[in-house]
C-alpha cells in the first residue's frame, strides 16, 4: 500500500511540473513573439530644464558639450505580469508625446500601460534634468547643473566631477551610498529609511534623489 501510495504522489507532482511548464509557456510566447521599436528625435536646447516622465522601464542620461537634446527609445512589452499577456500595448502606436515649452522640455511616450521603455538620453551639461520614474533604474553622468529624481521604486545612480551647493538624498526602505574621490561617507540611517544631506557654499547646482523604495548610489570624482 505504501509503494501505491507513493508511485501516485510520484505521478501526480510530475503531472503538476508538466502543467506550470505548459502555462510558463503560454505566458512567454506572446511576450516574446513582440518585436521591440526603436525610436529616436533631436531637439534644440535654450536653456530649458529637461524632464523625463517614465512610467517602468530604465533611463541613461549622459553629459556632452553639444547644444542640442538627442533622445533614443527602445520599447518593448512589459513581462512583469502574466495578466499582460491580455493586455499589452500595440508597440506599432508608440510614439514621443513630446511638450516643448519656452523653460521645460518634457519627454515621454503617448502609451506607457504595460510598455517597458529603455532611454539614452544626451544633454547639454549644464542642461537641468528632473526624472519622474515608476519603477526602473536611472543614471546619471557628469552632468553640471540641477538633477531632480523622484523614483518610486529602482535603482538611482549619480556621477558628478562638480560640487553641489545642495544634496539631498533619501531612501524611504534602502540603501544610501555617497562616495567623495573613493571614499565613503556617512549616511543617516532610521529604521529601514536612509539619507544623506549636505550643503556648500562653494557649489553651486543642487541634487536631490527621492526613492521610495530602492538604492541610491552618488559618486562624486
Amino acid at each position: 500500500m505504501n509503494m501505491l501510495i507513493k508511485k501516485i504522489t510520484t505521478a501526480t507532482l510530475s503531472s503538476m511540473l508538466v502543467i506550470s511548464a505548459a502555462f510558463s509557456t503560454l505566458a512567454i510566447t506572446p511576450v516574446q513573439a513582440d518585436a521591440d521599436r526603436s525610436l529616436s528625435q533631436t531637439f534644440g536646447y535654450n536653456g530649458q530644464q529637461v524632464l523625463l516622465d517614465m512610467d517602468v522601464g530604465s533611463a541613461e542620461v549622459f553629459a556632452t558639450d553639444e547644444q542640442e537634446i538627442r533622445v533614443e527609445v527602445v520599447v518593448s512589452n512589459a513581462d512583469s505580469s502574466w495578466f499582460s499577456l491580455w493586455s499589452s500595448s500595440e508597440l506599432d502606436d508608440v510614439e514621443f508625446d513630446v511638450d516643448l515649452e519656452s523653460k521645460r522640455i518634457t519627454l515621454k511616450l503617448n502609451e506607457q500601460d504595460d510598455i517597458k521603455q529603455e532611454w539614452k538620453i544626451y544633454l547639454p551639461r549644464q542642461a537641468a534634468v528632473n526624472l519622474n520614474v515608476g519603477v526602473g533604474q536611472v543614471e546619471v553622468t557628469n552632468m553640471e547643473s540641477d538633477v531632480d529624481i523622484d523614483l518610486g521604486v529602482g535603482h538611482a545612480q549619480i556621477k558628478h566631477s562638480i560640487i553641489y551647493s545642495s544634496v539631498s538624498l533619501e531612501s524611504g526602505v534602502g540603501e544610501v551610498t555617497v562616495e567623495d574621490g573613493g571614499h565613503a561617507l556617512a549616511i543617516e540611517r532610521n529604521f529601514v529609511r536612509q539619507a544623506y544631506h549636505d550643503e556648500d557654499s562653494s557649489g553651486f547646482g543642487e541634487l536631490s534623489v527621492n526613492v521610495g523604495v530602492g538604492q541610491i548610489d552618488v559618486e562624486h570624482f
